[in-house]
């Protein structure tokens, strides 16, 4: 779970400081929104609601409950990897970030 969270606050952090930076309006490339963190709400809190419920039970509902709001999280970041102030090895770091993140679910708990 450490490295789950881990890799999640490596990526949220991370897209920060990489989408600082504006793009321009061409349509072949996704321009995402400064405000990606308020886009993402329900993702997070659906995350701290798993985890609550988890740390209060900790069954395998639960258990699964929470990797699955994990895979929501991950598959909503997915389209902000092509962003247009993400290019180059940022972008290819990000991605692996996720891919990462993903293969980490299975050893949440």
């Amino acid at each position: 779970m450490k490295n789950v969270c881990f890799s999640i606050l490596f990526l949220c952090t991370g897209f920060i400081a990489l989408n600082s930076c504006g793009g321009d309006d061409d349509d072949d490339v996704v321009a995402c929104s400064f405000a990606w963190g308020i886009e993402l709400q329900p993702e997070f809190a659906a995350i701290s609601n798993a985890a609550a419920a988890f740390g209060a039970d900790d069954s395998e509902a639960n258990c699964n409950a929470l990797k699955a709001t994990y895979q929501s999280y991950i598959n909503a970041l997915r389209p902000y990897g092509n962003c247009t102030g993400l290019t180059g090895q940022n972008r290819t770091d990000f991605n692996s970030a996720l891919n990462e993140a993903e293969s980490d679910l299975a050893t949440i708990c």
